[in-house]
C-alpha cells in the first residue's frame, strides 16, 4: 500500500482551508431562509467544525453523515455514519477537524468523489441527555444540517501497471502507480509540479527495488 502515501504526498501542496463552521443553533447559516448551509468544497480541503460558542449555551451534538433522504427528513438509519461528536467529555479541543479526501489511508475512513454531494445532520436536541436521539432534534427544530458539494476541479489521475517477470525492473509481479497527464492541463503549473515530483519518486522506487 506504499502508493497511497505517494498520492497523499502529491496532494499536500494542493490543500486549502474552508472557513470554520460553528455547530451551534445560533449560527445564522442554519437559518432556513438562506442557503449558507450549502458549502462548496474541493478534494483536499480542510474543514474545521467548532463546537463551542462562548456567547451561547454549549450544545451537545452527534453529527452524522447521512443519505439525501435522511437529510431532507431528519432521521438516522443503520447506514448513517458518525462524522463527529460535540461534547465536553470526548471533544476537549472543542472542534472537529476533517479533510475531504478521495483516498483515505484509514480503513473505513470517509472518501469523497468529485461531483457528488454529501450530507451532515444532527438529530440531537442540544442537551447532554438528548445527544443520542435518532430523529428530528435540532435538525428539525433549528435546521441544523449541512450539504457539502464536492467540485469537479481537476486533479492528477492514477492507474496501476503490473511489471511481469520478464520486466528488466523486477523479478516479481508488483504494481506501480503512474500519472495519466491530460494535455488540456499543460498550462497548469501545479499539475506540472506534481507530475515532476511523482516521476522523481517513481524513478527512485524503481532504482531502489
Amino acid at each position: 500500500m506504499w502508493w497511497i502515501f505517494i498520492i497523499l504526498l502529491i496532494q499536500i501542496g494542493d490543500t486549502r482551508k474552508v472557513a470554520d463552521i460553528l455547530w451551534n443553533s445560533s449560527n445564522p447559516i442554519f437559518d432556513i431562509s438562506n442557503t449558507d448551509h450549502v458549502i462548496n468544497v474541493q478534494i483536499n480541503d480542510h474543514i474545521h467544525i467548532e463546537c463551542s460558542d462562548p456567547s451561547n449555551q454549549y450544545e451537545y451534538s452527534m453529527i452524522y453523515m447521512v443519505s439525501e433522504e435522511e437529510y431532507n427528513h431528519c432521521y438516522l438509519s443503520e447506514n448513517s455514519r458518525v462524522f463527529g461528536i460535540c461534547d465536553n467529555e470526548t471533544n476537549q479541543s472543542g472542534g472537529i477537524r476533517h479533510t475531504i479526501r478521495s483516498v483515505n489511508p484509514t480503513p473505513g475512513g470517509f472518501e469523497y468523489k468529485p461531483g457528488n454531494n454529501y450530507y451532515l445532520i444532527t438529530t440531537s436536541d442540544g442537551s447532554r441527555d438528548g445527544i443520542d436521539r435518532k430523529k428530528d432534534g435540532l435538525c428539525t427544530e433549528r435546521n441544523m444540517k449541512i450539504k457539502l458539494v464536492v467540485g469537479n476541479e481537476h486533479s492528477p489521475k492514477f492507474a496501476a501497471r503490473t511489471y511481469t517477470k520478464d520486466s528488466p525492473f523486477s523479478d516479481n509481479n508488483e504494481q506501480v502507480m503512474y500519472v495519466i497527464h491530460d494535455d488540456e492541463d499543460d498550462s497548469s503549473s501545479n499539475s506540472n509540479i506534481y507530475f515532476t515530483l511523482f516521476s522523481a519518486l517513481l524513478s527512485l522506487f524503481i532504482i531502489v527495488y
